[in-house]
């Protein structure tokens, strides 16, 4: 994974924390560490799905634990990071390669993540996932 900072001025340290906290995800998605997942969540996380379903974090966390999806890997293509002060937003597209009920899949998306930085801390305050344009 690579970043490009996309303000003049703007230093790769505060890049760097949001594509680590993107790979620790990734990973904790993959190992099924949903505490791992939650830890790294805002509290007033949100998310939209490629179906268009708004989670809040507590759905969010949900489903990842109790759905019928399980990541087998997880790929961010030509992810970049646009940060300015305490505002970070992560594009990118993501492959998933899951299991869905049982069946191997994989699927590849395009995603907006927003990270925040509190208290010397970056969280993941909000994301949505939709189909590449074809």
């Amino acid at each position: 994974m690579s970043a490009a900072a996309k303000n003049p001025g703007e230093c790769e340290e505060a890049v760097h924390p949001v594509l680590s906290l993107a790979e620790r995800r990734r990973l904790a998605l993959v190992d099924c560490d949903w505490a791992a997942v939650a830890a790294q969540l805002h509290p007033g996380f949100r998310y939209v799905n490629a179906n268009g379903q708004r989670l809040d974090r507590d759905g969010y966390l949900a489903f990842l634990a109790d759905g019928p999806v399980r990541w087998t890997a997880q790929t961010l293509v030509e992810p970049e990071v646009i940060a300015d002060g305490p505002v970070a937003v992560l594009v990118a597209v993501v492959v998933d390669d899951v299991l869905d009920d049982g069946r191997s899949a994989r699927c590849e998306f395009v995603t907006s993540q927003t990270y925040v930085e509190q208290g010397g801390e970056w969280l993941y305050l909000a994301g949505h996932t939709a189909l590449p344009a074809s």
